[in-house]
């Protein structure tokens, strides 16, 4: 009878250690099955931020490659313009070789890359014009040649033009500066103009100047050009769209202007350039033109 009686709790309690078996099982199989999904998920991310940076990395390459096709393309006669693309084209093509080693921040190399390409396309636009502008002249030349073959009248009347201007030139038409300086400055809270010698500082370029005494050429207003060449060859862009003019026979960008009354005798003016982003360090040449022709010239540093 005692042994009958003893029979049931073991049962009952190897039923209950199975059952609590099965569900620590369930569990850690409910766990790992988790951690699994967690681990193909990170391993996921990790992919997709590998093939970001490939495309990345194949974007930049190919822009550097197509500018490179590009600079192909340019031929021009101008030897200061082939030297300058020449040393543009050694900049791209040691950043591309960089970009391919995966030694160079790609974000930093397609900044770079942007600004190699807008240098490329001033460069077009430069051989553009001269293109255009002998275009011109060639076209000019046969047809006063047509003339002056023709109507021998009309050649001693531009032969005396010619003479009129010649001997205007010789006098001193051209106006000239008797002082001149350059800089760039930035605006304090107050609103004062301070000058700086710092890049990341300068928010503006100046430049002062002193029309000189000149009885040769014409008064009244005078339409004054300033160009501000930065270390890299371009010139810093004015805000005005149409920042484009005439001058030693092409067509180029200038920076600001503004106007001057000129009454032959000596006159102060300065002309001022807003910056539309953060200047590079290097050296600055500023060029002040009226009529076409390069009235001074002047440079400064920034660090």
């Amino acid at each position: 009878m005692d042994q009958n009686t003893s029979t049931p709790p073991q049962k009952n309690r190897s039923s209950t250690g199975l059952l609590l078996l099965v569900v620590l099982l369930l569990v850690s199989n409910v766990v790992m099955l988790w951690m699994l999904m967690q681990r193909n998920k990170e391993v996921e991310q990790g992919e997709q931020k590998i093939a970001a940076v490939s495309s990345e990395k194949d974007n930049v390459t190919m822009m550097l490659e197509n500018m490179l096709a590009s600079y192909d393309t340019l031929k021009t006669d101008n030897d200061q313009l082939t030297v300058e693309m020449e040393a543009q084209r050694e900049r791209i093509e040691g950043l591309l070789d960089q970009v391919k080693r995966g030694n160079y921040d790609l974000s930093k190399a397609k900044k770079e890359a942007e600004t190699l390409r807008k240098i490329m396309k001033g460069y077009v636009v430069t051989i553009d014009s001269l293109n255009q502008a002998n275009a011109a002249l060639t076209a000019q030349n046969v047809g006063l040649t047509q003339e002056l073959g023709e109507v021998k009248g009309q050649k001693d009347a531009l032969s005396t033009e010619k003479a009129q201007l010649e001997g205007k030139i010789a006098k001193g038409a051209i106006l000239h500066t008797t002082t001149m300086s350059a800089g760039a400055l930035f605006m304090r809270n107050n609103g004062k103009q301070v000058d700086t010698d710092r890049a990341k500082k300068a928010e503006m370029v100046k430049c002062c100047f002193t029309l000189g005494q000149n009885s040769v050429t014409d008064s009244g207003d005078k339409t004054l050009y300033m160009r501000v060449i930065s270390p890299d060859g371009t010139v810093l862009p004015a805000s005005d769209p149409n920042n484009r003019f005439q001058f030693n026979g092409v067509e180029g960008e200038f920076s600001a202007k503004r106007e001057v009354n000129y009454q032959n005798q000596p006159v102060d003016a300065c002309i001022f350039w807003n910056g539309t982003g953060e200047m590079r360090t290097g050296q600055y040449i500023v060029e002040i033109y009226e009529s076409g022709a390069k009235v001074s010239e002047s440079k400064f540093e920034l660090k």
